[in-house]
């Protein structure tokens, strides 16, 4: 392949992968007679690769051990480990810092409406309807229902009518990988199945008039992969919510 059908194939620009190729992590195969990069086709593995270790925060010396050792055979390399492990801590750090204050807030919003409820015991408030949308008790509540219940309290997404439910069902259980680009989220199942792209399709066609998704219609593509959702706007962040409560109901 040449760079252009490389960059093509992977949907980066041919910029990204001459710096790729500056920083050490892919070389090309050969050159034509005119002097154009010749990649062979396990390059675009080595792409993806290198893709889905930035985004989970790797750096490009992390990459290139990974490159490094995946090529020798040898995953088990001190510094690969120890560059893996830091890592998985640093975003456990994050992780837990995020629910801390999930936490805090719970409880502080639990205070203010005890506090409301000693002065008017006998009101239902709309500050404490909204306390029983926001702070399930989350032994009592699956993760995918809770994604839905919030998912309802805005304006009363489609997703939760009966149909919407019934494609969700049909899309349990998959592989999925979601990752964030600016202002849209990636959710890509990993499946040739296409009952799963069926699912997808009318998952978006459904939302195609949903006010809470009013900004665009979920996109949706297929790869070498599997089936990709892209969903843009301020509340696409939802479908990554209701995607990661499904996978994890699924483990």
């Amino acid at each position: 392949m040449t760079i252009g059908q490389l960059a093509k194939q992977m949907g980066v620009r041919t910029s990204t992968l001459r710096f790729y190729e500056k920083e050490g992590l892919i070389t090309p195969d050969d050159r034509s007679e005119s002097g154009y990069r010749l990649y062979k086709p396990e390059s675009a593995e080595q792409v993806h690769l290198i893709q889905r270790a930035q985004r989970v925060g790797f750096s490009l010396a992390d990459i290139r051990l990974f490159i490094s050792n995946l090529a020798d055979g040898n995953l088990s390399n001190k510094m690969l480990i120890e560059a893996t492990e830091k890592r998985f801590f640093a975003l456990e750090k994050e992780v837990t810092q995020k629910l801390i204050l999930r936490n805090e807030l719970t409880h502080f919003l639990q205070d203010l409406y005890h506090h409301e409820q000693e002065d008017h015991p006998m009101e239902q408030s709309a500050f404490g309807e909204l306390i029983d949308r926001i702070c399930p008790h989350p032994d009592e509540v699956p993760a995918s229902r809770l994604a839905f219940e919030q998912l309802l309290q805005l304006h009363g997404c489609v997703l939760t009518s009966a149909d919407g439910q019934e494609i969700i069902d049909r899309l349990r259980g998959q592989h999925v990988h979601i990752w964030q680009e600016e202002d849209q989220f990636k959710i890509l199942i990993i499946s040739q199945d296409h009952t799963v792209r069926e699912a997808l399709e009318q998952l978006a066609d459904l939302e195609a008039n949903c006010e809470v998704h009013a900004e665009q219609r979920p996109e949706v593509a297929h790869n070498s992969e599997g089936f990709m959702l892209t969903a843009k706007g301020e509340n696409s962040f939802l479908f990554a919510r209701l995607f990661l409560a499904l996978a994890e109901e699924s483990l």
